[in-house]
């Protein structure tokens, strides 16, 4: 075969090498365009429509492994890579008009936001140790680049440099715990570590397993590793927080399943012990401490440390029905993120700038739809009937009863009854508090159009979530 069938054959079936190139064509447009934000939007969006339509054709006619096993094509690979770039195509949406009202640089947000989501990518594929640190660091990097572009902000600059000092920090545990295993087993591919990790030492393996767990745990953002996602979600630019709060749950998602399952399912019982601690600690610290916050997005942030707690739930089992429990909850977590913060940017654009809590006060009055799709968003996000978020934590739940875990279950319930005050707490001051008479601007067509469907998709899928947990199913199946 010639360079050139070669070249067409990666380039049909690699999504991350026309996102690779596409993003380095959006980083120079925005160095030399005089119309940075015009340009620079619309070149990421069609680089990212092309990365879709690759990762989703991929399914049909190029699964097996690349570049000597470092590369894995599969069917998890293919749904999560088609759900991060059809998610990062609607973060850019909303994000496009806080951009220009606010003089951001438009050319490295968006150029940014494609290299975070080519170190995403990078992880969803992994076969190799190596390729998962790389695709990690090149997501953080991304991140905390992007955290830091609101120079001007102090809160933004703490926040940027919290994070990366302990982003830097998670980052050594993990490539720690990567170099024990090597040496313990002699291989750093996947499905080889899997058959050999039986032979090795036992207090090797779990010195090696606790710092790769440490790992996980602090891209996820579980407690005690969570220090850094209040400051975040508070401090970074609203179009950041939007990107952290979605996207990449879904790449620590697949981190955790190509580490821990691909990796090192064999000793799954190890790791099992340390992911129950860190679940329920997620579970209770999360809910609890998201109650005292006067800041919506702080409450987000610990919201988001609960919702942790239950997709760490479903790696207990160590089975496929666990593992496409916590996709499903992923999936759906991600959903309703990504809507609420799209919430608070169109009511940014109409003229409203939601920082605390008490700033929802008589929303529905004065912007009724809006208030009405953040209610359902909180209904989801609470686990109410009616919406998909229920079905999320039912499955969980089913798992985790199914396989005799009673005490993880009570709490996770009860957790959720406590998480549900702090939910219904916003809609309380939205419907039932008096704000003040203030006129705000109309809805943006296209922003509001695409919130409407995307936050009404949380009843959608209620009535009709076979098809989702189908492709959750089958992936693991």
């Amino acid at each position: 075969m010639d360079i050139q069938s070669i070249l067409i054959e990666y380039f049909s079936r690699i999504p991350e090498i026309t996102l690779l190139l596409g993003a380095c064509v959006v980083l120079m447009a925005g160095v030399f365009s005089s119309a940075q934000n015009s340009w620079t939007y619309l070149l990421s969006q069609i680089v990212l429509l092309l990365t879709i339509y690759i990762s989703i054709t991929s399914a049909t006619n190029s699964t097996g492994q690349y570049f000597n096993g470092m590369y894995v094509i599969d069917d998890l690979a293919v749904l999560t890579k088609s759900a991060m770039s059809i998610l990062m195509f609607v973060v850019l949406l909303y994000s496009r008009d806080f951009i220009n009202r606010n003089n951001f640089s438009a050319g490295e947000y968006y150029s940014l936001a494609l290299f975070a989501l080519l170190g995403m990518m990078l992880i969803a594929s992994a076969g190799h140790l190596l390729m998962i640190y790389l695709g990690l660091e090149l997501l953080s990097l991304s991140l905390y680049a992007l955290v830091a572009m609101n120079r001007d902000d102090s809160a933004s600059s703490e926040a940027a440099i919290k994070y990366f000092v302990l982003g830097a920090i998670a980052s050594g545990f993990l490539l720690y715990g990567i170099s024990l295993m090597y040496g313990l087993t002699g291989t750093l591919y996947l499905p080889e570590l899997l058959a050999r990790i039986n032979d090795a030492s036992g207090i090797g393996v779990i010195a090696a397993l606790i710092f790769i767990v440490i790992g996980v745990a602090f891209k996820l953002g579980a407690v005690p590793f969570h220090m850094w996602m209040p400051d975040i979600y508070q401090g970074a630019a609203l179009p950041v927080t939007l990107l952290v709060a979605s996207v990449p749950k879904i790449a620590g998602f697949m981190l955790a399943v190509r580490l821990l399952v691909d990796g090192l399912q064999n000793i799954h019982l190890y790791w099992q012990q340390i992911l129950m601690a860190l679940a329920l600690l997620s579970l209770v610290a999360g809910n609890l401490i998201a109650i005292a916050q006067s800041n919506l997005r702080r409450m987000l942030a610990y919201s988001t440390i609960g919702h942790v707690g239950y997709i760490l739930l479903g790696f207990l089992i160590g089975d496929a029905a666990g593992y496409s429990a916590a996709l499903f909850y992923t999936f759906i977590y991600a959903l309703m993120s990504s809507a609420v913060f799209g919430v608070l940017l169109c009511a940014a654009r109409m003229g409203l700038n939601i920082t605390e809590l008490s700033d929802l006060q008589g929303l529905s009055k004065t912007m009724p739809w809006l208030a009405f799709l953040l209610l359902l968003l909180m209904f989801s996000m609470a686990g109410i009937p009616m919406t998909v978020g229920f079905y999320a934590k039912l499955n969980i739940l089913q798992v985790v009863v199914a396989n005799g875990q009673i005490v993880a279950a009570v709490i996770a319930v009860i957790t959720s009854v406590i998480g549900a005050f702090y939910y219904l707490r916003v809609i309380k001051l939205m419907y039932f508090d008096e704000g003040n008479d203030q006129v705000f601007a109309d809805m943006p067509v296209v922003h509001g159009s695409l919130l409407s469907v995307h936050s009404l998709l949380v009843v959608v899928l209620f009535l009709f979530p076979q098809y989702l947990i189908g492709l959750c199913n089958s992936v693991f199946s």
